[in-house]
């Protein structure tokens, strides 16, 4: 096995990173193509122009490339990708030469449940996810925003913080704010169920086709 694919298979992210600003380019790839469809994803949030997203991608990847010896480390390549795709597309968007289908301070959670989720078979479970669909369409965009990165994007409370510029305790009231939200969507069942059921039921909404 050739060193530069032995950095592929085992480095931790900081190690990946450090041979992507030396210029390797088996590991520059590498990251592309691991991170690729959950940034698209996380993009269509925000922009729901296909061309557009790709290009936000295209110029993303291209311009770390380029300025890949200017780099800071970093300890985690998907927030440092999120934290620089959310700017880039937020700031794309602002541009009074991009036309815009949906306001840029909007973070759109509509969408058809995806496969996982219909194949659910018992029909409660079924019901819980449609009710709690419609809960989450009600809640605010930064709470949307939270909740995807947190039961989609697998994220801890810091890096939320870090992906979203705020603090972790801003983080932890969207969150809470969310989840009492979406627990009144379920008058009939004790908290000490909603509270385990919720994110497991989030999890699933928030997976992609």
């Amino acid at each position: 096995m050739k060193m530069e694919d032995n950095v592929v298979a085992s480095s931790s992210d900081a190690e990946r990173w450090e041979a992507l600003k030396m210029g390797n380019t088996i590991v520059y790839e590498e990251i592309f193509k691991q991170h690729y469809s959950f940034l698209f994803n996380y993009c269509q949030r925000f922009q729901d122009d296909e061309d557009e997203i790709k290009d936000c991608l295209q110029i993303l990847f291209l311009t770390i490339w380029e300025r890949r010896t200017f780099l800071g480390p970093t300890t985690s390549i998907k927030n440092y990708l999120l934290s620089s795709l959310r700017r880039l597309v937020l700031k794309r968007m602002k541009s009074d030469s991009l036309r815009l289908t949906i306001d840029p301070d909007t973070f759109n959670l509509h969408s058809e449940l995806s496969i996982e989720a219909q194949m659910i078979r018992d029909q409660t479970a079924s019901d819980r996810l449609s009710q709690l669909q419609r809960g989450v369409e009600k809640l605010p965009a930064r709470q949307k925003e939270a909740l995807y990165l947190k039961y989609y994007g697998e994220q801890s409370f810091a890096d939320i913080a870090h992906t979203m510029n705020i603090s972790t305790r801003a983080v932890y009231k969207l969150i809470y704010k969310a989840l009492d939200a979406l627990t009144e969507e379920f008058t009939a069942e004790p908290v000490s169920v909603l509270m385990s059921v919720v994110p497991f039921l989030l999890s699933t909404l928030f997976l992609l086709r």
